[in-house]
């Protein structure tokens, strides 16, 4: 019968989004030019993922991605003119994943530009873990051919 219960939950946890009933907005755009606060470099957000209760954002600055949060840059509602497609999924959607015997539903937590692809985040594991329980992140990166748009 326990067996049944860790199955069900299992089964059912991606259907909490860590943010509750309704995603935060996003502060900037993916391609959105910015300027680190700190210092009058500028770069651009190539992505973004959920970590410990805030978007995290990924900025290209001279050649390096850094992760910073909100507080760390400002936008400039300018978005950079390159060839780089639409991803195909988006913050909070469901998405099947093939981690086992059958697929599990997962919303997608992050997405980042790498070399013109688009990658998705996704917990792998039940977020009622503790991170400090678990040697890595419970947050893993797929691409698109890893992942199938589920019905909710």
């Amino acid at each position: 019968m326990m067996i049944n219960k860790i199955s069900a939950l299992e089964a059912c946890w991606h259907t909490s989004a860590p943010w509750g009933q309704a995603m935060p907005p996003l502060a900037i755009q993916i391609l959105e030019k910015v300027f680190l606060s700190s210092s009058n470099l500028s770069g651009y957000c190539c992505g973004v993922y959920w970590e410990k209760q805030e978007w995290i954002y990924a900025i290209v600055c001279q050649s390096e991605t850094l992760y910073l949060p909100r507080e760390e840059f400002y936008g400039t509602s300018l978005l950079k003119k390159a060839p780089v497609s639409t991803p195909i999924f988006k913050l909070g959607d469901v998405v099947e994943v093939d981690f086992g015997e059958k697929p599990a539903h997962r919303i997608i937590q992050g997405v980042f530009s790498l070399k013109n692809n688009w990658l998705y985040a996704v917990e792998w594991c039940s977020p009622t873990l503790e991170e400090k329980t678990l040697a890595q992140s419970r947050i893993i990166w797929l691409a698109d051919v890893d992942l199938v748009k589920a019905d909710a």
